[in-house]
């Protein structure tokens, strides 16, 4: 099923309540569950994926799954009463009596982990109730077999809770409708993929992570960050370069789980991308905003041809821009010419931007930055009250987070920043809250039995898929870790200075057949992936 997710109607009310404000979320999460209890077969993958409050529905509806079973025809007749009480199991002012079920255990002023332990014991008392009653099932219809999910895959769910706050005009992000919503993964779930943004500057759009509480030993979670904003890491502006590095990364995820890909598809996704990068290697920037309007910026832009500045480390990486070249006085139209030929020709046009230093856009909206900016600090992130969408003093726990290792490459090759403005700062990992420019994480090598590798070093889930264009890695490829620094000062949403539980991130091998496709084709005439290995400095 493919459900096209709030804000994405044609009427501009849609795109400002359900793009802005996540209204519709819990009739998305509905219609969507709605479809997997009508629709399963015993037997049946349950895969769920989507992006920012698409991943948020996502989430949901693996948690309704999880948490309820699938309805049966008779649980079905009481569905929104069920809904109901499922978003409100773990409201501890709730009274029993208005539950369908009102055997569920009272509140008793648990805090903290246990009272996340009460509201996981609260969702299976109600569901060992719906089965007594033959409203649901989570097993098959003649086995002991107990009904799965296969896997969700998300990009960037953002707001702690799905909804992002908006204090300013007075929007906090939780209403008794998001109650239900949580950060723990079921162990129901056998594998949860999710891509995060290093570089989205917003409050209001504060990472969603997962955690994996200690009785979870099914859920294989992988959680990886990535440069960029939220939509390059999932999508949406022109230059698709770091959207694209992400696809493929999910791609091989779900390969691993038995999915397939169309080459031809994905092959025509990525020579795209290169082709534009060819054609704009210096994309239009809009500076919209209430003081300067891109009418008039991009009068300033065709008048005085500012000189662009070099993509990459120059001239090593990215020759200097020759006179001729200027930053685009707009967006690609679609119409503009893009060069064809084979990835070894492209490389010479323009030259496009190589693999992992594609444009990254700083947000647009004012309205989504009413709330202010934050850092995004990998490995750092708390526990939500549900009630007020703010963090707590509790850190997240097994969040298994990882780099990846475009991350390492950008830093490098002195990829840009953000809207092309100055070589990336990465704060989110090379800047602590000091103010004093100390890193949080420090790059450091690690070798075979130091760096967690769960795929393997061997390309996985090629069969059938053209080899040809494969990227070829030489032993020893791949082997960093962050390790964070004792020293950095990182604070939480309450001004607390924190620890974080984990003390290295990994870098996130590149094992999977897209990911190596996609490098092959956009590597560069400058290998960026050989030159980054040979030339990456430890305590970075």
């Amino acid at each position: 099923m493919y459900h096209p997710g709030i804000g994405t109607g044609p009427s501009m009310i849609d795109q400002i309540t359900g793009g802005a404000f996540g209204y519709g979320l819990d009739e998305d999460i509905r219609e969507c569950y709605n479809f997997a209890c009508a629709n399963y077969v015993d037997g049946d993958s349950i895969i769920l994926i989507g992006f920012s409050r698409g991943a948020f529905t996502a989430r949901s509806v693996a948690d309704l799954l999880a948490s309820v079973g699938l309805l049966t025809t008779e649980g079905m007749d009481h569905f929104y009463a069920i809904f109901e009480d499922y978003e409100n199991i773990g409201d501890e002012e709730r009274p029993i009596g208005k539950f369908l079920y009102q055997g569920l255990t009272p509140y008793n002023g648990e805090k903290g982990k246990a009272k996340i332990l009460w509201e996981n014991m609260r969702k299976e008392e109600y569901k060992q109730w719906l089965k007594t009653e033959l409203w649901t099932r989570d097993t098959y219809q003649d086995s002991p077999t107990e009904i799965r999910i296969k896997a969700v895959a998300v990009w960037d769910t953002v707001g702690s809770l799905g909804i992002p706050p908006v204090p300013v005009i007075g929007i906090q992000g939780s209403a008794e409708q998001w109650k239900f919503t949580n950060t723990q993964i079921s162990s129901k779930v056998e594998n949860a993929f999710q891509a995060l943004s290093l570089d989205e500057p917003r409050g209001s759009f504060r990472p969603a992570l997962w955690e994996r509480l200690e009785g979870n030993k099914v859920t294989n979670l992988r959680q990886v960050w990535f440069p960029g904003s939220h939509s390059n890491v999932g999508g949406g502006w022109y230059d698709q370069q770091l959207a694209n590095i992400t696809l493929a990364w999910m791609c091989d995820q779900l390969t691993s789980v038995g999915v397939e890909f169309s080459q031809r598809r994905l092959d025509r996704i990525f020579i795209e991308g290169l082709r534009y990068n060819a054609a704009h290697p210096y994309p239009y920037i809009p500076r919209s905003s209430m003081f300067i309007p891109n009418f008039i910026w991009t009068f300033l832009l065709k008048h005085r041809h500012p000189a662009p500045k070099p993509w990459a480390k120059s001239p090593t990486i990215c020759p200097p821009p020759s006179r001729s070249q200027t930053i685009d006085t707009a967006n690609c139209s679609g119409k503009d010419h893009h060069p064809g030929g084979s990835p070894q020709q492209l490389w010479t046009e323009g030259p496009p931007r190589s693999w992992a230093l594609g444009q990254t856009r700083y947000p647009d909206s004012w309205l989504t930055l009413a709330a202010g900016t934050i850092v995004r600090h990998p490995g750092c992130f708390m526990r939500v009250d549900p009630g007020t969408n703010t963090d707590t003093d509790e850190p997240l726990v097994n969040t298994d987070e990882r780099v990846h290792s475009c991350v390492r490459v950008r830093l490098t090759c002195q990829g840009m920043g953000m809207d092309d403005r100055r070589v990336w700062p990465c704060e989110s990992l090379l800047q602590d809250d000091s103010g004093n420019d100390r890193p949080v994480w420090r790059l450091e090598r690690g070798d075979a039995s130091q760096v967690e590798r769960t795929i393997g070093p061997q390309v996985v889930g090629r069969d059938g898929y053209d080899e040809d264009w494969v990227y070829q890695f030489e032993r020893g490829d791949g082997q960093w870790r962050w390790v964070f620094d004792e020293n950095a000062v990182v604070k939480n949403g309450l001004g607390q200075r924190i620890k974080p539980p984990l003390k290295i991130l990994p870098e996130e091998p590149m094992a999977g057949y897209w990911e190596r496709h996609l490098l092959a084709l956009t590597r560069g005439k400058v290998d960026v992936w050989r030159w980054a290995e040979v030339n990456s400095s430890q305590g970075t």
